[in-house]
């Protein structure tokens, strides 16, 4: 789930970028084969970029890194460790609603794609002027690959001839790929508004580079916009036109643009570069945990390296990059951390004696790396505050924060027994299988909280 995250908010970055660029640079051009050419490449870039091997990268420092947060587990003053209710994290949700509503696009796109493929198959031909055509009135005037549909009563019309004309350059040019590359885009990114600008700008210049052949062709300008006027668009949504572009056709026609060179083509290579590096930077910081535990912690104490109670402190991570979001997530005990790694915590934690006796509760918020080699190491301050850009008195490797607002804060002895029992159970941890970022092992880091509560 947080690859699947991480890769949308790269990809979404890069496109926000490009379509920016298209409005900046190519909007007024009307030399509309090198905006389609420059929109296809805009298509496909943001694809690429994220997919980029992790060795191209550049490091981006001053980059405060949020680890992931695992949900916790409660153990009661009963000293039996139970996991917490089996609530539907944030995460969750938000992944069950995007694929959802990227299961209905596909759907729809399903459907009318077999509508499409039925109509081909039960409309009547007929061959006008050596084209064959597809009679059917429900399709307009409106092509798709290589068939044209089109309503037998404009047949007799006046301007039946532009449209027919207009129709062959959509299938001569295959704008039908262009069709489905973007709605397929669009349906990925159907969340981002710049996705579905993006899907218009296609569709508009794609009508545009058939207006803009008809007029070349020696038709007549005024002939020829009285002919779109006159003409009723087809309902396909998959399929060349639509009314909302009459205006902007019209408009386009009269506009006194510039034709364009290909050199700004060349433009993708800066532009390229440029999402390169946010993409570089949304990996470095990006997050998918709801909430970062540095921002709720009250802050009592840290422990040194020299303090902790493990015998995993004696294993140093020396200068190895961390990781915080990877593309294959580690794995404990051959399933999903936030399920298997919690049994195994609420199995081998113990309330304190003491603790419970002196009716201390509160939540422990620890951090770990997972390494390369599968094993699980609690990182010293110095490494942590490498990694997280921080000065080394405001690193947090174990943390206390009060359950309740209202609670008193317990003395610091009490604090320490939470603490050191945390500590003793994460750090005897059997080791994981080690997260990847393309393809090659890494160091990853996760937050997990404990509570404990009294009955």
């Amino acid at each position: 789930m947080n690859n699947l995250f991480a890769y949308l908010v790269e990809l979404n970055i890069a496109l926000v970028i490009l379509y920016v660029a298209y409005k900046l640079f190519f909007e007024k051009d009307k030399n509309f084969l090198i905006r389609r050419i420059y929109l296809m490449s805009a298509i496909a870039l943001p694809f690429i970029l994220p997919l980029i091997p992790e060795a191209a990268r550049m490091s981006v420092s001053g980059i405060t890194p949020v680890s992931i947060d695992l949900e916790g587990i409660t153990v009661f003053g009963s000293g039996a460790a139970q996991e917490t209710s089996g609530t539907i994290s944030f995460g969750k949700i938000m992944l069950t609603g995007y694929l959802l509503i990227l299961a209905l696009g596909i759907i729809k796109l399903m459907i009318q794609l077999v509508t499409i493929t039925r109509a081909i198959f039960i409309s009547k031909q007929l061959e006008i002027d050596g084209t064959t055509l597809l009679s059917n009135p429900t399709f307009h005037a409106s092509s798709f690959f290589g068939y044209i549909f089109i309503d037998p009563a404009s047949i007799k019309d006046n301007s039946f001839h532009h449209i027919l004309e207009h129709e062959k350059i959509h299938k001569r040019e295959w704008h039908s790929v262009d069709r489905i590359l973007v709605e397929l885009f669009v349906m990925i990114n159907w969340f981002n508004p710049f996705a579905w600008m993006f899907r218009n700008s296609v569709i508009q210049n794609l009508e545009y580079l058939a207006d803009s052949a008809m007029v070349r062709k020696g038709n007549d300008p005024m002939k020829y916009q009285l002919s779109i006027l006159n003409q009723y668009i087809g309902s396909a949504s998959i399929s060349n036109q639509f009314s909302s572009q009459i205006k902007n056709r019209i408009v386009m026609l009269n506009k006194d643009y510039k034709l364009g060179s290909s050199w700004k083509l060349a433009l993708m290579i800066p532009l390229a570069v440029i999402a390169f590096f946010f993409v570089s930077c949304a990996e470095k910081e990006g997050s998918i945990a709801a909430n970062d535990p540095q921002e709720e912690i009250d802050e009592i104490s840290t422990y040194t390296i020299d303090e902790m109670p493990t015998r995993r402190a004696a294993h140093p991570l020396d200068n190895e990059p961390l990781f915080f979001i990877v593309e294959e997530m580690p794995t404990f005990n051959g399933g999903d951390p936030a399920q298997e790694f919690r049994k195994f915590i609420a199995r081998n934690l113990r309330y304190p004696k003491d603790a419970a006796e002196n009716g201390v509760t509160g939540r422990i918020f620890i951090k770990f790396v997972v390494t390369k080699t599968g094993e699980l190491i609690i990182p010293d301050p110095e490494y942590l505050a490498q990694q997280e850009s921080k000065p080394l008195d405001e690193v947090v490797v174990v943390a206390y924060r009060s359950v309740s607002e209202d609670a008193s804060i317990p003395e610091e002895k009490y604090i320490k027994l939470l603490k050191d029992e945390v500590i003793r159970v994460v750090s005897e941890s059997p080791d994981w299988e080690p997260g990847k970022q393309r393809g090659k092992a890494v160091n990853v880091m996760y937050t997990f909280p404990v509570t404990f509560a009294l009955q």
